[in-house]
């Protein structure tokens, strides 16, 4: 994904992958390859309020900075990874919120609601895509990173949600969200680290934040 010489980066905690171990801890930081050579990626991170939705087959996310929808959808349901799309909230309060004559096929399933609902019944297929949500709507203000990309390439988010999940998102086009995702696993409990990054439901907009757990290619391969 890029030169081995750019790939520096801070793991903070210990990583489990499902059905994995732990990742390998990686020591040298993305502030003092910064330093060292203006080229190299770095890293910011944000306290951003989001909401989240859990389907068949992938998520849906909405930013609040961007009011945009992003959502991920499985290559195979039994993949941990996807294709990373984004649309505009484009729902305004007296809207539609679901529609009545859908009903889902088993009582454990629902139908999303509001800006969710909005993209996933209009003609973008997403219902194929995604099918019926797994989970309800819930907000949460959870850190969000973003590292830029080396070399003009795409940057790479990182988000972790109220399940302690870790998600990484990869710009096709550096600059511009959408492209794919990774599910990476989840926090260990316990983690000395898990108070600077944990996410709570609900919460203010963004606000600057200092640390968490980065993970880019060079960490995953050593799965």
């Amino acid at each position: 994904m890029r030169k081995a010489v750019m790939m520096l980066v801070v793991i903070v905690g210990f990583l489990v992958i499902a059905g994995a171990p732990a990742l390998n801890s990686v020591a040298t930081s993305v502030q003092a390859s910064a330093a060292q050579n203006p080229a190299a990626p770095v890293e910011t991170w944000t306290q951003t309020y989001i909401a989240q939705q859990d389907f068949e087959h992938g998520f849906m996310f909405w930013d609040s900075p961007t009011k945009t929808i992003w959502v991920l959808t499985k290559t195979k349901d039994s993949d941990n990874t996807g294709v990373w799309q984004v649309y505009q909230d484009t729902f305004v309060d007296g809207d539609q919120e679901i529609d009545q004559s859908l009903t889902p096929p088993q009582p454990n399933l629902y139908q999303p609601r509001r800006g969710f609902g909005k993209v996933w019944r209009q003609p973008t297929n997403l219902f194929a895509k995604l099918g019926w949500g797994t989970t309800p709507e819930f907000d949460e203000s959870t850190p969000i990173s973003y590292l830029t990309g080396a070399n003009g390439g795409g940057g790479r988010y990182l988000i972790l949600t109220l399940g302690q999940q870790i998600f990484t998102l990869t710009e096709a086009t550096a600059g511009q969200a959408g492209g794919t995702w990774t599910l990476q696993g989840k926090l260990v409990p316990g983690n000395p680290n898990e108070r600077t990054f944990t996410p709570t439901p609900g919460g203010p907009a963004a606000t600057a934040v200092p640390l968490g757990p980065v993970v880019t290619a060079a960490a995953t391969a050593a799965k």
